[in-house]
């Protein structure tokens, strides 16, 4: 009985420790061009983080995409395209990225 409490007492402490572990992310980086008619072109790339996944790490690039389109369009702006339309992100062992075009709305 006692070798079974601590059984699992270890693995529950062995839990907390792996866990804390999952889902931290990496960096991420990007470029931003200015294009014609006031268009501007976004690629991200990011590094997963340790045991992260794929949809989370789609997700942190959407994210940081509107937070950059409305930092630098104040006042609006709208993606040409839905920015989760079927562009499937490019895959590499260290790096994944994600391109965007948008244009800034309004004054």
């Amino acid at each position: 009985m006692q070798v079974c409490c601590l059984l699992v007492l270890a693995s529950s402490i062995a839990a907390c420790a792996y866990t804390a572990e999952v889902g931290t992310t990496g960096d991420v980086g990007f470029t931003h061009e200015r294009l014609a008619a006031g268009k501007h072109l976004l690629s991200i790339t990011a590094a997963p983080g340790l045991m992260e996944t794929e949809s989370s790490i789609e997700q942190r690039i959407h994210v940081f995409a509107i937070k950059h389109a409305a930092k630098t369009c104040p006042a609006s702006f709208d993606f040409l395209h839905d920015p989760n339309f079927s562009q499937s992100m490019s895959r590499g062992f260290m790096n994944r990225t994600k391109t965007y075009v948008f244009v800034c709305k309004g004054g």
